[in-house]
């Protein structure tokens, strides 16, 4: 079912899903889904908990094999938006689709993962361990570390949220080539925060 999920998200939206689709689908009567799944969420969280398993897969293959921190931490924001620009439900799914996410064990367990995986990969060493009860208390705990973090994780869903809509009505969709005029978009905006651009800007204010 998680692969029919899938596949009927490749061309219609996450509102158009029902249980009766998707029993439609698999060829399965609709009361057949609940022998599975508690519910359509239940379902749905678990896809975007496999998607969380994929990205710190991913993230971890980029951080092999790119030469220093910065350059993993760009590779790892261009495949991020490259994801959501590619499956954007998926993206939905993974990023506020379903209200209280986190109440599901496994979706919270695996977002948190990769929120801990990037903060690795910013500092270079694990900063903390995700675990069940850790909430905007830590914050005061953790200071500027997490902040970074957070603040990192807005920009990443910030910079997907422009390629989410239909590549028709995206801001590169009469570029020559909109995968390379992306790149380097993105490349610019990150390097005017990894440079320190902006603090420069904001520094000559008279």
């Amino acid at each position: 079912m998680r692969i029919a999920t899938v596949r009927i998200l490749k061309t219609e939206r996450l509102e158009d899903l029902s249980v009766r689709r998707l029993a439609r689908e698999v060829k399965v009567a609709p009361a057949n889904f609940y022998n599975h799944y508690g519910s359509l969420n239940n379902l749905l969280l678990e896809i975007a908990a496999d998607y969380f398993e994929v990205f710190r897969d991913q993230a971890a293959h980029i951080g092999r094999t790119s030469a220093n921190r910065t350059e993993a931490l760009k590779r790892t924001v261009f495949y991020f938006v490259d994801f959501a620009r590619s499956h954007p439900q998926l993206y939905r799914l993974m990023f506020g689709y379903i209200p209280d996410a986190y109440t599901y064990p496994r979706y919270r367990l695996t977002a948190g993962a990769a929120f801990e995986d990037l903060m690795e990969l910013i500092y270079g060493y694990k900063v903390f361990t995700i675990s069940d009860d850790f909430g905007p208390n830590d914050m005061a705990v953790l200071g500027s570390k997490v902040q970074i973090g957070y603040g990192m994780y807005a920009m990443l869903c910030g910079l997907s949220n422009l390629f989410v809509a239909n590549d028709s009505e995206g801001p590169f969709a009469n570029a020559s080539d909109p995968r390379e005029s992306i790149v380097a978009f993105l490349n610019g905006i990150l390097d005017a925060f990894i440079k320190g651009d902006l603090p420069k800007i904001l520094g000559a204010e008279p």
